[in-house]
C-alpha cells in the first residue's frame, strides 16, 4: 500500500494501444496535409532575391527555430534577424488563391 488513492477505471494494455493508433493515425493526416503546404512556401522562400531573408524564413517557418536561435546561430544580432525576418515577409510573393498559408 502506497497511501495513494488508487482511481477509478483500471487501464487496460489494449485501452492504451488502441489511442496509440488513434493518435498516430491522427499524425499521418497531419503530416500528409501539410506537404503542400510546406511545398508552397519553399517555393516562395525560392523566389527572393536576398539569400539571408530567405535563410530566416526558412529556419523559422520550416525548421521551426525561433529568431533569437536564428540571431545566435548566424552571429547576427536580434534585432538583424528579426529586420531581415520583416524584410522577407514583405518581399515574399505568396499566391493569391492562397489560403492555407
Amino acid at each position: 500500500m502506497t497511501g495513494q488513492p488508487g482511481g477509478g477505471k483500471r487501464r487496460e494494455l489494449a485501452d492504451d494501444l488502441i489511442q496509440r493508433e488513434e493518435i498516430e493515425g491522427r499524425i499521418n493526416r497531419l503530416i500528409k496535409k501539410s506537404r503542400p503546404i510546406k511545398a508552397e512556401i519553399t517555393d516562395c522562400l525560392d523566389e527572393l532575391t536576398n539569400s539571408l531573408e530567405a535563410s530566416i524564413l526558412e529556419q523559422y517557418f520550416i525548421e521551426d527555430i525561433q529568431l533569437d536561435t536564428i540571431a545566435l546561430q548566424m552571429s547576427y544580432s536580434f534585432r538583424q534577424v528579426k529586420r531581415l525576418y520583416g524584410d522577407g515577409v514583405k518581399h515574399a510573393k505568396i499566391p493569391e488563391n492562397c489560403d492555407t498559408l
